[in-house]
């Protein structure tokens, strides 16, 4: 079951990953700075206790991310400007650091508190923290039957 959700998860990084290159490669053309999106570092980690969505966001403030939870979807959103002065002007040999906007949606398999989810930025890495829940959906249990006249139709 586990290799199921992993392949889920390699899935989603390459479509990530995909789009941002195919968004890279429509810039190309429109300047020397391109201000599209890039995609932040992220790991998702299960403990016993809690899930944790880790992304690397150097340089950001809080102020400066967004996250929602959406159910079982978890959207992180970002702008980060360049810190070089009058960089429109510049032209850039080589251009690794991340800047712009960036949104990462990350699906939860677990199921976890969304309510008491608690968000952490320090030193450039941005903490979301969900406590896991019991899921009962999927335990087996046997329905008492009753016998009688009348319906069982909803009133």
């Amino acid at each position: 079951m586990a290799a199921r959700f992993e392949s889920l998860f390699f899935i989603s990084r390459f479509q990530a990953e995909l789009d941002r290159l195919l968004q890279e490669a429509l810039q190309l053309g429109e300047g020397d700075l391109p201000l599209g999106e890039w995609q932040p570092s992220i790991d998702v980690v299960e403990t016993p206790a809690a899930v944790l969505i880790l992304a690397e966001v150097p340089g950001f403030q809080a102020a400066d991310l967004r996250v929602e939870v959406r159910a079982t979807r978890i959207l992180i959103a970002g702008t980060k400007s360049t810190s070089l002065p009058e960089a429109r002007r510049l032209k850039f040999h080589c251009l690794e650091r991340g800047h712009g906007r960036f949104s990462r949606e990350i699906h939860l398999f677990s199921p976890v508190n969304t309510h008491q989810g608690k968000a952490r930025l320090a030193d450039g890495l941005l903490t979301l923290e969900f406590p896991k829940i019991e899921d009962k959906r999927q335990e087996a249990r046997v329905l008492h039957i009753e016998e009688g006249e009348g319906s069982s139709q909803p009133q």
